[in-house]
């Protein structure tokens, strides 16, 4: 059984940060299981994505197009592209068992796009498996405070 210490978890989630500020998505995708799940649930904290309304819900396969497309620059909802900084906090280790992980976390991220700020908060609730030597996201959600108001414009990995 391999172990995961606060402080490891802490590092994977300020590494993933940088490399979603830096726009290094191809990055991004190496941080991720084969079989990954991302989703921004939308109206709560979000129970059942099969049976509820997302902001996004996407399987590896939609992630690799939703990078392509970010990659490609001719993503007209990010272009140019947003240009943010996210902050993590209150890390949390849920559960370990086995070569699993659960991780909760705060965090703020800020959005500057066309002179328009924008600041999210929310709680990041993580399933990090251990693969391949090392710990990876097998699940992501991001539960935002204000999923329950009009969010225009969220093509950027929250």
């Amino acid at each position: 059984m391999v172990s995961l210490s606060r402080q490891n978890a802490e590092e994977i989630l300020f590494e993933e940060a940088r490399i979603l500020d830096d726009r290094r998505y191809d990055e991004w995708l190496t941080m991720l299981t084969d079989d990954a799940i991302y989703w921004v649930p939308c109206n709560g904290e979000g129970i059942d994505p099969n049976r509820e309304i997302s902001l996004v819900y996407d399987d590896h396969a939609r992630l690799r197009d939703r990078i392509d497309r970010l990659n490609s620059g001719v993503a007209h909802a990010q272009s140019p592209p947003s240009k943010t900084c996210r902050l993590i906090s209150n890390v949390q280790i849920e559960q370990t068992c086995e070569d699993t992980a659960g991780i909760t976390s705060a965090f703020f991220l800020y959005e500057l796009r066309h002179a328009r700020q924008r600041i999210f908060a929310g709680r990041y609730h993580y399933r990090l498996r251990f693969e391949e030597g090392r710990w990876k996201i097998a699940s992501k959600k991001a539960v935002l405070v204000n999923n329950d108001e009009v969010i225009d414009n969220l093509t950027f990995i929250v």
